[in-house]
C-alpha cells in the first residue's frame, strides 16, 4: 500500500514499436510485453500512482498494422495521458487511433489539436493530490520530415505554452508535469526559463537519465528507448501538500521478468502478419 504523503510517477518514451524487443546478446531487454505486467504489478503495491508516456510510441517509419497493434498495446496499459511525438503526428489518421484511448493524447501546442483527436493538457486526483500534465513538442523535431508533413504540423511555442499553463494552473495544483518532445538539452532550458514545473518527463533524445537532474527546483527525467526502462519518479509531500523530496530511477525490463499474455497475443498476432519470428526469441526460449 503506498504512503500517503507519497506520489509516484512512472513514465516512458520512445517505444518506437517495441512490443518486443530483438533478444540481441548486446540488448538483452523486454519491451511493452514486460512493461505491462511491470506497471499493473506496481500500481498493485502503490495505488498513488500516476502513469505517462512522452511520445514516438509507433514506430519510426508508418507500419499500420503494427500501428493499429501498438495502439491495442497502449488501450491495455493504464496510463494517465500519454504524448503525441513526431511519429504519432506524422500519421494523417491519427485521430482513429487515439479514439480508442480511453486516456488523453496530449499536443498542447498544436494549432487545432482536437481536429487531430488530442488535448492540451489533463487534470485530475490521485491520492488526494491535484494532478496536472501538459504535453508539447518542438518543431524542431519534424527537421527532417518530409515537406508535406511539415506544412500540416502546425505549431505554437512550447516553452510559452507551458509558461501560460503554469501562470493559469499552478496555484490550484499540488505537482505540475511538463510531457515534453523535444530532447535533453531543451528539457534542460526549459527548466531554467520557467519556475513552477515540479517535473519534466522528457523524450526525443533517447537520453536514460538514472537518477533524473535537477534545475530550478524541478526534477527532469527520461528513460531511454525501445522500451527498455521503465522511470520511476518518487515525490513526498508535507502536510500542506508542499513537495519535500523527490527522486528518480529507472527500472531495467529484464528477460526474466513475466510477460503480459495479451501483449504477448498482440506479438503472435504480428508474426503471422509479417511471416518473421524472431530466432533469438526462439533460441531464449529453448534455452529456459
Amino acid at each position: 500500500m503506498a504512503e500517503d504523503n507519497t506520489l509516484y510517477i512512472l513514465h516512458t518514451n520512445n517505444t518506437n514499436g517495441a512490443l518486443e524487443n530483438c533478444y540481441c546478446p548486446d540488448h538483452p531487454f523486454g519491451a511493452v510485453e514486460k512493461r505491462s505486467a511491470f506497471i499493473k504489478n506496481f500500481i498493485n503495491e502503490h495505488p498513488n500512482t500516476v502513469v505517462l508516456d512522452a511520445g514516438d510510441f509507433f514506430p519510426v517509419t508508418k507500419r499500420p498494422f503494427l500501428d493499429s497493434l501498438i495502439i491495442d498495446a497502449y488501450a491495455s496499459l493504464p496510463y494517465d495521458a500519454v504524448l503525441a511525438g513526431d511519429q504519432e503526428l506524422s500519421r494523417e489518421n491519427l485521430g482513429r487511433f487515439t479514439e480508442k484511448l480511453d486516456y488523453p493524447t496530449l499536443a498542447a501546442n498544436l494549432n487545432n489539436f482536437d481536429e487531430f483527436g488530442l488535448s492540451d493538457h489533463i487534470i485530475f486526483e490521485r491520492g488526494g493530490y491535484t494532478v496536472g500534465v501538459i504535453g508539447t513538442i518542438h518543431p524542431g523535431v519534424f527537421r527532417f520530415y518530409p515537406k508535406e508533413i511539415i506544412d500540416r504540423i502546425e505549431l505554437e511555442n512550447p516553452e510559452e505554452t507551458i509558461r501560460s499553463f503554469v501562470y493559469d494552473y499552478s496555484d490550484t495544483l499540488d505537482i505540475v508535469i511538463a510531457l515534453t518532445h523535444q530532447g535533453h538539452d531543451k528539457d534542460a532550458t526549459l527548466a531554467e526559463s520557467i519556475f513552477g514545473i515540479d517535473v519534466i518527463v522528457g523524450s526525443h533524445s533517447q537520453t536514460k537519465l538514472d537518477a533524473g537532474n535537477v534545475i530550478n527546483d524541478c526534477l527532469i527525467v527520461q528513460a531511454g528507448k525501445e522500451g527498455y526502462y521503465v522511470g520511476i519518479v518518487t515525490l513526498e509531500f508535507d502536510a500542506e501538500k508542499s513537495i519535500t523530496a523527490s527522486s528518480a530511477r529507472t527500472e531495467t525490463m529484464t528477460l526474466e521478468m513475466p510477460d503480459e499474455p495479451y501483449i504477448m497475443e498482440l506479438i503472435s498476432a504480428l508474426e503471422k502478419e509479417t511471416g518473421h519470428i524472431n530466432r533469438n526469441k526462439l533460441k531464449h526460449q529453448k534455452s529456459e
